[in-house]
């Protein structure tokens, strides 16, 4: 019997391409990992999401750039969500789990493997 070939897209936020971003929604840019058999594609796309405006909007305030960047992902791996873009992540029925790894390399390796 043929083991089936392990396949999963995976969205990061990070700051230095090195660690997982504490804060999601103000991460520089997300590392999407797609995950194909033994192919293994990195792309990183950058957070266009701005808080300028945050100090005039203490209240709810939109993702739509981050969820259109997820778009198409099996897994969001953060530290942290705030509750606006968890609202905003959920409503575009995007999966998040949180993660207690901040190595990006390690995250990738566990995934790959």
């Amino acid at each position: 019997m043929k083991n089936k070939k392990k396949q999963i897209k995976i969205a990061i936020p990070t700051n230095d391409r090195i660690t997982v971003a504490k804060r999601t929604g103000r991460c520089k840019e997300f590392l999407i990992v797609d995950i194909n058999g033994e192919d293994v594609i990195l792309d990183y796309v950058e957070n266009n999401h701005t808080h300028e405006d945050e100090e005039e909007h203490e209240g709810e305030h939109s993702h739509t750039e981050i969820v259109e960047i997820l778009e198409g992902i099996d897994l969001l791996l953060v530290i942290n969500i705030g509750k606006n873009l968890k609202k905003d992540v959920e409503r575009g029925k995007i999966k998040y789990q949180k993660t207690t790894e901040t190595n990006i390399e390690k995250i990738i390796s566990k995934y790959s493997s």
